[in-house]
């Protein structure tokens, strides 16, 4: 079959005979710096991200086109073929800013077939000419294949709260404290998050919510730094379950007999309640700089994250205490155990790690950048997060994150919530 172009485009491929009098229509640059990402995890489409950079003359540009070609046939695709390309292309409006496109699930290659998994693709992009003065295409992307992996997502809007700590009940709603809007506290709210990212007070009677943990009848144990333990009820209806704590009260780990242990950051110690909310100093130690996150592993040991410095620290049931992990960063927040790990915040390294129980660390997501960008484990930014929420088979993982652009690592409000889709 042969392809007659119009003559408009004619011109613009072979040019203008010597004799022609006519200055020449200005040429337009092709857009450069493709960066293709697989962000998701949907299997079509929506998992592919294209970020590039537009030229530098827009003035006669109408719109930009994105081509997504399978890579074995990627060398062959020019700018002859892409103006053959009636519409299985995405068209994207013109920016003089770093442009970022997330493809649509129905989005189709340039031979009509839907993007899928399994198949590599390359893809270029093609400044449109305002007056047929060009059509000029990019070299192509890097070759992309779509995978079922990990990934990181945002689910919520701006929460205009702080990020006190967060704990899951059964049924997968996450329950977060609002520290307050800097990390001088002050928040007075607990938020409820359902799976899909709705969120709504749950209740309203802290004094700097922190940390938080569910016991097993579902009550949630919530913190305050001005030295108070609530116990609030399924139904959301508090009540003070212990008072009088010197020193501002961040991680909680509830046992299954009612007692519970907090870490007590002005103190540098841990606590310990009973039951019935008698207060006790279960271990202060030298070790402790500003305690903050905590759990228990099923020996009885504790570890606990430190937010003065990157340690954690291990307490054995004698009541031995020990720095167990180092953490990059500085500055942790709070941490979990699920499965063979530790999963540690790095608020200041943004990043969460991995301790196994030798001790061992090792990044499991962020760049380590400053940043809230969807991507895989590697590629996802996190921004100052403070602590991890994990569904009881591990699948989904839940992370806050100060959604804020302040360098001021003090400023703590507002937040999102980020989830991150285990696939193993």
């Amino acid at each position: 079959m042969r392809l007659f172009l119009p003559f408009s485009l004619l011109i613009m491929f072979f040019g203008c005979s010597d004799g022609d009098s006519t200055p020449a229509s200005p040429v337009l640059d092709a857009p450069t710096g493709l960066d293709v990402r697989d962000v998701s995890n949907f299997g079509n489409g929506q998992d592919m991200e294209l970020g590039f950079e537009p030229p530098g003359d827009l003035s006669l540009v109408s719109e930009f086109r994105i081509y997504v070609v399978k890579a074995e046939n990627a060398t062959s695709f020019d700018s002859l073929a892409a103006v053959g390309i009636s519409n299985n292309y995405t068209a994207v409006e013109v920016s003089e800013n770093y442009i970022k496109v997330l493809l649509i699930a129905t989005s189709k290659d340039v031979d009509g077939d839907l993007i899928l998994e399994g198949q590599a693709y390359q893809l270029f992009v093609s400044s449109v000419g305002t007056e047929n003065n060009g059509f000029p295409l990019s070299s192509a992307s890097t070759s992309i294949m779509l995978e079922q992996r990990s990934a990181v997502r945002t689910i919520t809007g701006v929460i205009q709260a702080g990020s006190g700590g967060m704990d899951m009940d059964a049924n997968g709603n996450i329950y977060m404290g609002d520290f307050g809007s800097t990390l001088d506290a002050g928040g007075k709210n607990v938020y409820k998050i359902t799976p899909e990212g709705e969120v709504a007070i749950f209740n309203s009677a802290m004094n700097g919510a922190s940390g938080n943990d569910f016991d097993k009848d579902g009550n949630l144990y919530q913190s305050s730094t001005v030295g108070f333990m609530s116990k609030i009820t399924p139904e959301g209806v508090s009540s003070t379950f212990a008072s009088g704590f010197s020193g501002g009260l961040i991680g909680v780990s509830v046992q299954d007999d009612g007692r519970l242990y907090t870490c007590n950051c002005g103190g540098n110690l841990i606590n310990e309640v009973s039951a019935d909310g008698v207060i006790s100093t279960y271990v202060a130690s030298p070790l402790f700089n500003c305690p903050n996150g905590i759990d228990v592993d099923a020996e009885g040991n504790l570890y606990v994250a430190n937010f003065g410095n990157g340690d954690v620290v291990k307490v054995t049931p004698a009541k031995e205490v020990s720095v167990f992990a180092t953490v990059p960063g500085g500055n942790n927040g709070h941490l979990l155990i699920h499965g063979d790990f530790i999963y540690v915040v790095a608020r200041r390294g943004n990043a969460i790690y991995q301790v196994d129980f030798e001790g061992k660390v090792s990044k499991f997501a962020g760049s380590g950048s400053r940043g809230t960008a969807n991507g895989n484990l590697s590629q996802a930014t996190f921004s100052l997060p403070n602590d991890i929420a994990i569904s009881a088979d591990g699948r989904k993982m839940y992370i806050n994150d100060v959604a804020g652009s302040s360098l001021d690592e003090r400023i703590i409000s507002p937040v999102v919530i980020r989830e991150i889709d285990v696939i193993e």
